[in-house]
C-alpha cells in the first residue's frame, strides 16, 4: 500500500511514529470521554444508560466516523516496516486469523439471509455488522498502532484518573449519570464503567508499582462496587482468578481487599445516603418488580419458543432479532450454531495463547484475564455490542496475538 505523499516531507519512521503517538492515544482518550456528551448537554437521568436512547443521530454517526478515521490513518500512513511486521505476525498465525476472518465472512452471510427473509436494513447492520464487526480490525492490524504498551501506562493512569474524579463529581454533585442509584462515571453506562474499572483492577495488580498506582486500583474497586454491575463483578472475579499463578497478584489482592474494606467503612460512615441504594434494595427483597430479572426471563421465554423444538434451519441458521442480554444466546440467534462454535473456537485459541505467554510478557498477562473478564461477563450483558467494551476486547484479542517478547521482563510464578 502506498504511503501518502505527506510521507515524502516526513521520514517513514516519522509518518508511522504520529499514528503511534498521537492518533492512536487520541483514540484511546476519545473512547473513555464519548459518552461524557450525557453530561456536557445535560442527559444524565434515569435512561441515561439506555445506551443510544439519548443519543443524536448525527453524533453516534461522528463516533462511528471517529474510527473510521483513525483505522484509515494507520493503514495509510504506517510505513513498510510496520507493515511487514503485521504480515508477519498474521503469517505465524495464520490458522487463527483464517479462522477470525471466516468468523467476519459468516456474520456478512447471515446479514444478508437475515436481511432478505428475517429483519429490518437497520436491525440487520446493527446487530449483524456493527455491532460485532466494527472493532474486529484491531486484532488484525494492532501493530500498525501500537508495539509496546509500557509507553502508553501514563496516559492510561491518566484516564483512570479521570474517570475517579467524574465518579466523585457524579456522587456528590447530583448529576447522576447512571440509574437506580448505579454509577456510570465518565462512561454514563454502569455495567461499561463496571467492566472499565474491573480493566483498570486487572492491569494494576499485574503492574502497579507506586502508591499512586495502589490508591488507583483502590479507587477502581470502589467504582466498580458502586456501578452495583452484577455481570462486571462476576468478570472480573473470573479475571483475578486467573491472574493467581503470580506471586505480586496474590499480594496485590490481599492488600486491595484491605484498602477497599477500609475505604467503603469511611464512605459509609461519611455520607450514608449515597450507599444506601434504595430502588435496588427493595428490588432485591421484591423480586417481581425486579424489572432487569423479568426482563431477561421474558427474554428466555421467547429463545425457547424460537429454538425449543430444535429446528435444523433455525438451529443453522438462527433466527429474526429480538433483544436477549447473554451475549452467546444472542449469537445463536443471530448465526446460528456454527456462528456461536466459531466465536467459541476463536476465543478458546486466542486464550490457549494468552496462557502460554502470560508469565513472559504484563501486556500478555493483562490481556490474557481481560478477555476472560469480558467473555465470563458476556454471559449476562452482550458487551462486544458496546462500546467502549467491545473496542477493549479487540485491543486485548489483538494484544495476545502480537509477539511477547515486545514487553517487560519475564514475570515470576
Amino acid at each position: 500500500m502506498k504511503a501518502f505523499p505527506l510521507s515524502a516531507i516526513l521520514a517513514p519512521q516519522d509518518v508511522s511514529a504520529i499514528v503511534r503517538r498521537y492518533v492512536f492515544p487520541g483514540f484511546l482518550i476519545f473512547s473513555v470521554c464519548f459518552y461524557s456528551y450525557r453530561f456536557l448537554f445535560g442527559m444524565g437521568s434515569s435512561l441515561t444508560t439506555y445506551y443510544d436512547s439519548d443519543a443524536p443521530t448525527w453524533l453516534r454517526i461522528l463516533k462511528d466516523g471517529v474510527w473510521v478515521a483513525v483505522l484509515l490513518i494507520g493503514l495509510t500512513f504506517s510505513n513498510a516496516e510496520s507493515w511487514e511486521f503485521t504480515r508477519r505476525n498474521r503469517q505465524e498465525h495464520g490458522t487463527f486469523f483464517r479462522a477470525l476472518f471466516a468468523l467476519v465472512v459468516l456474520f456478512l452471510v447471515m446479514a444478508v439471509i437475515h436481511l432478505f427473509y428475517f429483519q429490518s436494513a437497520m436491525d440487520t447492520f446493527l446487530y449483524w455488522i456493527r455491532y460485532p464487526l466494527e472493532y474486529v480490525p484491531l486484532a488484525f492490524f494492532l501493530p500498525l498502532f501500537v508495539l509496546r504498551w509500557r509507553p502508553l501506562a501514563p496516559l492510561l493512569l491518566g484516564l483512570g484518573w479521570l474517570s475517579v474524579a467524574f465518579l466523585a463529581f457524579e456522587m456528590f454533585s447530583g448529576k447522576q449519570m447512571g440509574f437506580f442509584d448505579r454509577y456510570g462515571s465518565i462512561l454514563g453506562s454502569p455495567n461499561d464503567y463496571g467492566m472499565f474499572c474491573g480493566l483498570f483492577i486487572i492491569g494494576l495488580l499485574v503492574c502497579a508499582r507506586r502508591w499512586t498506582e495502589w490508591l488507583l486500583l483502590a479507587f477502581m474497586i470502589c467504582g466498580l462496587f458502586l456501578t452495583l454491575s452484577r455481570s462486571a463483578l462476576v468478570g472480573t472475579l473470573a479475571a483475578v482468578c486467573s491472574l493467581l499463578y503470580l506471586r505480586r497478584a496474590r499480594i496485590s489482592a490481599a492488600a486491595a481487599i484491605v484498602l477497599l474494606g477500609s475505604l467503603i467503612a469511611i464512605l459509609f460512615w461519611r455520607f450514608p445516603d449515597v450507599f444506601s441504594f434504595q430502588q435496588v434494595q427493595y428490588a432485591l427483597a421484591h423480586f417481581d418488580v425486579d424489572s432487569s430479572a423479568l426482563s431477561r426471563l421474558n427474554e428466555l421465554q421467547i429463545f425457547r419458543t424460537r429454538f425449543g423444538d430444535f429446528d435444523l434451519a433455525t438451529l443453522l441458521f438462527g433466527t429474526d432479532y429480538f433483544h436477549i442480554e447473554s451475549w452467546y444466546l444472542a449469537l445463536l440467534i443471530r448465526t446460528g450454531i456454527v456462528g456461536l462454535l466459531l466465536w467459541l473456537a476463536v476465543m478458546t485459541a486466542t486464550l490457549v495463547r494468552g496462557w502460554r505467554y502470560r508469565r513472559l510478557s504484563q501486556a500478555h498477562a493483562v490481556a490474557f484475564a481481560s478477555v476472560i473478564g469480558i467473555g465470563v461477563a458476556s454471559a449476562f450483558i452482550p458487551y462486544p455490542d458496546t462500546f467502549p467494551t467491545n473496542l477493549y476486547l479487540w485491543l486485548a484479542v489483538g494484544t495476545i496475538w502480537m509477539p511477547a517478547f515486545r514487553e517487560s521482563p519475564r514475570l515470576r510464578a
